[in-house]
Parts: C-alpha cells; structure tokens; sequence
C-alpha cells in the first residue's frame, strides 16, 4: 500500500478529506491519499478512515453499497480513534443508514467493523512497543 499525506495546494481531489484508489492499471496495490491540514486528529482520522476501505472495500466496485461502506469506513475510523483518543465528535458514525437493513446484515457488518478496528488497533500496539 502507498500511502501519500498531500499538502493543501496540491490536492487535486475536490472537497474530499482523503481518497482510497489503485494506484495504477498494472499496479494493483492501494494508494492511500490524505489532504494535509493543522487539526493533526482528523488528519489521523480520515487516514484510519481510508486505511479502513483498503482493509474492507478494495477489491469492491460497486456503487449501489457506496453509503454502506462509508459507514463501515466511518466507523471503524471512530472505534479505533476513540482507542487512540483522539478527537472524533465530527465522525459522520450514522447508524440511520442501516436501518432498512435485514438484522443478519447488520450483525455481518459491525463484525466486519469489529475486525477491521482491532487489526488497525493491533498494529498501532505494535508499533508503540518497538
């Protein structure tokens, strides 16, 4: 995975906070972009965020779920940032989207929340202790 923090006046991707691509037709690896700005805790939170659709959602190209998977995006980047205290009262954290979903769905998707969450968590814990 490549992973990029763009500085402000570089940034060529609009509104967006971060973005989460391929790098390219023959490279099929994650490309991981994250606008810079002063407030550090979005900035680390947007990364978990799109660390997050590398995780789940890389090899997905549909966008009649795209709500749904920034929701999983979104959450697993408010859990693990609550883990690391940071700041995360502007996490978009909308259960709402899911509330016409069949129960067993979403059971399927705070699993996968849960998962993604505890592996990002499990290396933030070993990268601390080295």
């Amino acid at each position: 995975m490549t992973v990029r923090i763009v500085p402000a006046e570089e940034w060529t991707h609009g509104e967006a906070k971060g973005i989460c691509e391929q790098l390219s037709l023959v490279d099929v690896q994650p490309l991981v972009e994250v606008r810079d700005r002063e407030y550090e805790a979005d900035l680390a939170r947007t990364l978990i965020h799109e660390f997050a659709h590398a995780l789940l959602h890389f090899d997905v190209d549909d966008d009649t779920e795209r709500a749904k998977r920034e929701v999983e995006a979104e959450a697993v980047a408010y859990v693990v940032g609550r883990y690391c205290e940071l700041d995360t009262s502007g996490s978009a954290f909308y259960l709402a989207a899911w509330e016409s979903d069949d129960p067993e769905i979403v059971r399927d998707r705070l699993g996968r929340i849960s998962r993604t969450a505890e592996e990002l968590i499990d290396v933030l814990e070993d990268e601390s202790s080295s």
